[in-house]
């Protein structure tokens, strides 16, 4: 397989990773087929609530990529290509003066909240799926576009272009209005084929506002001069890259083999598979599984619950006269014996008041027996979390027909060694974990395959397996395991 050709040059990308909490301007640096990451400036990402409606404050978002823009004239560093990753469903309006209507709504704001009601009359869930291959959330974009067809939205009858958000900030940089394709597939638009869904545009009698379609890895255009911080940085690429975080990720996992599964693990988890073709079949829409696109094609995928509970137990404990902190989390679970399971997937546990209380709670509910200590709590959240896991990855191999031989658990989750030695336990296969900053790490490797510096997709897998150290944690206990869940599924029905 061919390799990167120019070892000896230094190239540098920079990555702007826009999460639904903050984002980060990381500078990725690639030489002799090695890449190293750095963080070079991190902001909040706050929504605005006004008049009712819950905003995502778009022109300070920009203003801080400006910002980046700066940072990285400031360190005299020659930029090779930038790139943009967001979550995904939501987007931006342009008008025909090719402005911005409004800023953009958050998917949590409350006007998706009964869409279901006003779509089904239309078209099912089913049929969207299985046109769409993505899960049709509430949140998606096409429910989003059919609230506000509803709502006889203004701006909806005003808008001439629609961009999600990765494209976009693309558009505001360059001027030039393309739609990237993994961040399209989170939007119940996009037909498997790679194209625009205009039967579900058209039956949903929704404007005709849609831009080109281009793969991950597109040069799409340089950044316009008058954005550019300093005269140089107007040559500098703007590449459509994998737009959707997730679709980054999938892109960037340092896998070996070809039976592999991921999990990118942190707050939430994600469950992933690539795949040549997605999977549309209704029992993978009933098991709550989708498809997204990405870098070479589709992933199957499933969203999990991770490391909040964790994140909500720390949250209460510390406290100035005890202080807490995740080692030591990390430490007395290590210590604590097995004990009870719980189903964290249990809606229960989505906003609780007191994280500790509800999950005290769920195991009496399930009858279990109450934890003695911290400890003992932590312990049983992480097995439980390993079990969810092994759980949804069992379901991923059998409605997919296809077995998984490895697991490659990325993002922050990777350096928690007692989840991943539990999970491998619980899958019963060899986790590989290791690597907390695929997001960023996709982004910026994608942006070197549109550039031709890397010929294909599996060439990026080789610079991360080469680059950073993974721990191998083999499965142990076979047989407690497979007890263990067993138990655990019938908390689950």
């Amino acid at each position: 397989m061919p390799m990167i050709t120019q070892n000896d040059i230094k190239l540098q990308f920079l990555a702007l990773d826009f999460g639904a909490e903050s984002g980060r301007g990381e500078l990725i640096t690639l030489c002799e087929n090695k890449i190293q990451i750095e963080e070079i400036h991190r902001f909040p990402n706050r929504p605005v609530n006004l008049c009712r409606t819950l905003f995502w404050d778009f022109p300070f978002l920009f203003a801080e990529l400006l910002t980046t823009l700066r940072v990285c004239a400031e360190k005299n560093v020659a930029l090779n290509g930038i790139g943009i990753n967001t979550w995904g469903v939501d987007f931006g309006l342009l008008g025909e003066d090719g402005k911005i209507l409004a800023n953009p709504v958050h998917y949590r704001d409350a006007r998706t909240n009964k869409i279901h009601e006003y779509s089904d009359l239309i078209m099912s869930r089913e049929e969207i799926f299985a046109a769409t291959a993505c899960e049709p959330w509430t949140i998606s974009s096409l429910f989003q576009l059919l609230a506000m067809q509803r709502d006889h939205s203004p701006i909806l009858k005003m808008a001439s272009s629609f961009l999600n958000m990765p494209d976009l900030f693309n558009y505001c940089l360059t001027g030039k209005k393309v739609s990237e394709r993994s961040i399209a597939s989170t939007s119940n638009l996009m037909r498997i084929d790679g194209d625009w869904c205009h039967d579900i545009i058209h039956q949903f009698q929704l404007p005709d506002i849609f831009e080109e379609l281009v793969e991950p890895g597109t040069v799409i255009g340089n950044m316009s001069p008058e954005i550019a911080p300093q005269p140089n940085m107007a040559n500098v690429p703007v590449i459509a890259t994998c737009g959707h975080d997730t679709a980054a990720v999938a892109a960037a996992v340092p896998a070996i083999g070809d039976n592999w599964a991921f999990l990118s693990s942190g707050t939430w988890s994600i469950l992933g598979r690539l795949r040549s073709e997605p999977v549309t079949t209704p029992e993978f829409l009933e098991n709550g599984f989708s498809n997204e696109y990405t870098l070479g094609g589709w992933f199957l995928c499933r969203n999990i619950i991770g490391l909040w509970l964790i994140q909500e137990l720390y949250r209460k404990w510390d406290t100035s006269a005890d202080p807490w902190n995740y080692n030591r989390m990390m430490e007395e679970a290590a210590q604590a014996k097995s004990g009870p399971i719980i189903d964290v997937a249990d809606k229960c546990l989505l906003a609780p008041d007191d994280m500790e209380e509800s999950l005290l709670d769920l195991a009496h509910h399930f009858q279990q027996p109450l934890p003695d200590s911290r400890g003992e709590l932590i312990r049983c959240v992480l097995e439980s979390l390993a079990l969810e896991y092994a759980y949804r990855l069992e379901l991923l191999c059998s409605l997919s027909k296809e077995s998984v031989d490895s697991l490659f658990l990325v993002g922050g989750g990777s350096a928690n060694k007692l989840l991943c030695r539990l999970t491998a336990n619980a899958c019963r296969i060899p986790v590989y974990g290791g690597v907390q900053q695929c997001t960023s790490l996709g982004n910026a490797l994608t942006q070197a395959y549109a550039l031709d510096i890397i010929k294909e997709p599996g060439e990026i897998r080789r610079i991360m397996r080469s680059s950073f150290e993974l721990t191998t944690y083999e499965p142990m206990d076979s047989s407690f395991w497979i007890d263990k869940l067993g138990q655990y599924k019938l908390l689950t029905v």
